[in-house]
């Protein structure tokens, strides 16, 4: 398949949200009528965490937490058919929480505390990382420098969790790493943890190694993805730099995982994201800057897949976005964007795919 032009339409659904520095972005079905909805969070404000419905975008408070850190997941801890949202304390904060999605989703939703030893929650992923057939919660405490998971117990309302539904997987884990990604990275059957510029693999007896890579040319702060990019059915990695201007963005192919770098000009390139933005059936590289008050033109990218090889398009400028997130919204089978300026600006935006 060739694939359609690319073709975007920007639209901003709150041009005053609560709160500022907003970190999270969740897109999932909140109320279960079928269609995809946004979930912001953030450090501040009198409401930090909140929902947008689809398609009207009103917007509905989910909770109060203190300092919420970028990442947050959804997964449906108390088994009800609901997907309730996981997300953790920014800086010093050593709370990592279980916010239960009530019955009626436009009501408040009560806070359950997971975890409180560790500090900042940078990044949380979902996926079966001991084999046991179900999913697992997997977070990397930056503060800490620890990586580990939960197996949710069988009572989640116990505050915190029990000691022992946390499992160590490492430790003196750098402070500047970033992106979290469960999966079967080398086409063995078993889930394989990238964390960062490391992938963890779990061996005999259930003992864990962390194997770095782009150990020569360290990338700070990394967001990662995983697709098979270039039809050969092996998986390669994408990267790219969150936190620092003049950051890099790089395919890592297999077997040495060396990164290629195909910008080194971006700012602060806290979104990344794999889609088939055209239909052509070929993951596309999406990559998005931040504003922070310095960047005057924050850029919005997407790599068209050829086959392995790529052609840069710009689809937006000048709207500074953090932490962008790819989901459906209109049902159309299309992947839209939805982003957040994080600070000083304050919007929340949608670029709607009408290719």
């Amino acid at each position: 398949m060739s694939g359609r032009p690319l073709k975007f339409r920007h639209e901003v659904i709150d041009a005053n949200p609560p709160g500022s520095e907003h970190d999270i972005t969740l897109i999932f079905d909140v109320n279960g009528d079928d269609r995809n909805d946004i979930v912001i969070g953030g450090k501040a404000g009198p409401v930090n965490l909140f929902w947008y419905e689809n398609p009207t975008w009103q917007r509905h408070d989910i909770a109060f937490s203190p300092g919420l850190e970028a990442g947050g997941v959804a997964i449906d801890i108390n088994g009800n058919g609901r997907l309730d949202i996981v997300a953790g304390q920014q800086y010093n904060g050593n709370e990592l929480y279980w916010f239960e999605c009530p019955e009626d989703p436009a009501q408040p939703w009560p806070r359950h505390l997971i975890e409180d030893r560790f500090t900042k929650y940078h990044d949380q992923a979902i996926g079966d990382v001991d084999g046991d057939g179900e999913d697992e919660i997997v977070i990397i405490s930056q503060l800490s420098g620890v990586l580990g998971y939960y197996d949710i117990p069988k009572d989640p309302y116990a505050e915190p969790w029990p000691r022992e539904s946390f499992h160590l997987l490492a430790e003196g884990v750098a402070q500047h790493t970033e992106g979290l990604v469960v999966v079967d990275i080398d086409g063995d059957g078993e889930n394989e943890i990238i964390a960062g510029t490391n992938i963890l693999r779990r061996g005999q007896g259930g003992k864990w190694a962390m194997e770095p890579f782009a150990v020569e040319e360290e990338f700070l702060c990394p967001r990662v993805a995983v697709c098979d990019l270039d039809g050969d059915g092996r998986l390669e990695m994408v990267i790219v730099e969150a936190e620092r201007p003049g950051a890099r963005l790089a395919i890592c192919r297999q077997p040495d995982w060396k990164p290629e770098v195909m910008r080194s000009d971006l700012f602060h390139a806290h979104s990344l994201a794999i889609a088939d933005f055209t239909g052509s059936g070929r993951g596309d590289i999406f990559v998005a800057e931040m504003g922070l008050g310095k960047n005057e033109n924050p850029r919005m990218f997407v790599y068209l897949n050829k086959g392995g090889d790529f052609e840069e398009m710009l689809i937006s400028e000048g709207i500074p976005t953090h932490e962008a997130k790819v989901g459906d919204l209109t049902g159309n089978g299309r992947p839209d964007i939805v982003g957040k300026a994080y600070d000083p600006q304050r919007h929340i935006d949608v670029w709607f795919n009408e290719s």
